[in-house]
C-alpha cells in the first residue's frame, strides 16, 4: 500500500506538472531568422528551438517577427515543451506600450517611427525618423482628400499637370529645358498687373527713340 501510495502521488505530480506546462509565459532569447524558430527562458527553463505565430501565413502572407527579450506565451499541447507554439505577446518592463488611451491603435517600431490611429479625433497619424522613405510603386496613387498640405520641399522630377486653377503665392523661377527652347509657353492672353521686364527692358516704361511726340504712333517693339 505505501508504494502505491508513493506511485499515485508521483503520477499527481507529474500530472500537474504537465498541466502546469501547458500555458507558460517566457523571454525570447534568440531567433533563427532563416528557419522561423525561436528560443525563450521559461523559469530556469530554455525549451528546444519553436515556432512563433504569426497573423497570416496561408494564400496572404506577414512577417514581424519577435525581439529578443519580448515577453511571449508558450502554449504546449499536453504540458510538453517540445510541441509548443510561441504566442505573443506580453507588455514588460523592458517593452512598455506606446500609448494607454483606448481611442489609439498604435504602431512603435525599433527606429522610433510610430504609426497611430485615433479613432476620437478620426487622425491618423505618421512620425518618422529622418532619413526614412515611403515609396508607392508601381502605378497611381490617388488622393481624394478635399484639401492636401505639404510643409516641405515637393521634388518632381518628371510632368507636372494641373486641371485646375494654380496659385503662385511666392513667386516662381523657370528654366528652360537642356534641349533649349522656350522656357514658358502660354496659350491665351497672359495678364500683368505691374509690369512685364525682359533684360531690364520695362514693357510699360521704355521709351522708343525715332518719334516724334503728337499723335503719331511708334513701330511695333524690335
Amino acid at each position: 500500500m505505501q508504494c502505491m501510495t508513493a506511485d499515485l502521488s508521483t503520477d499527481l505530480s507529474e500530472l500537474l506538472r504537465l498541466i502546469l506546462n501547458m500555458i507558460r509565459v517566457g523571454s525570447v532569447i534568440e531567433l533563427d531568422y532563416d528557419a522561423k524558430l525561436v528560443r525563450v527562458q521559461v523559469g530556469k527553463n530554455t525549451p528546444t528551438w519553436r515556432p512563433w505565430a504569426v497573423h497570416r501565413a496561408g494564400d496572404a502572407q506577414t512577417w514581424w517577427p519577435p525581439s529578443i527579450g519580448e515577453q511571449v506565451i508558450l502554449l504546449s499541447p499536453e504540458g510538453n515543451f517540445d510541441n509548443a507554439v510561441i504566442l505573443p505577446a506580453m507588455y514588460s518592463d523592458q517593452f512598455q506600450p506606446p500609448s494607454n488611451n483606448p481611442a489609439h491603435h498604435t504602431t512603435r517600431y525599433k527606429d522610433g517611427a510610430v504609426i497611430q490611429y485615433d479613432s476620437a479625433a478620426h487622425a491618423l497619424t505618421a512620425i518618422l525618423p529622418d532619413g526614412t522613405s515611403v515609396s508607392a510603386v508601381p502605378g497611381t496613387v490617388t488622393s481624394n482628400a478635399e484639401d492636401t498640405i505639404c510643409t516641405g520641399n515637393l521634388t518632381v522630377k518628371k510632368n507636372l499637370t494641373v486641371n485646375g486653377f494654380a496659385a503662385l503665392n511666392a513667386g516662381m523661377n523657370v528654366k528652360a529645358g537642356k534641349g533649349g527652347g522656350a522656357a514658358a509657353m502660354v496659350e491665351g492672353v497672359m495678364q500683368a498687373t505691374v509690369d512685364v521686364i525682359a533684360k531690364a527692358v520695362s514693357l510699360i516704361g521704355h521709351k522708343h527713340g525715332g518719334v516724334k511726340q503728337g499723335n503719331d504712333e511708334s513701330d511695333v517693339p524690335k
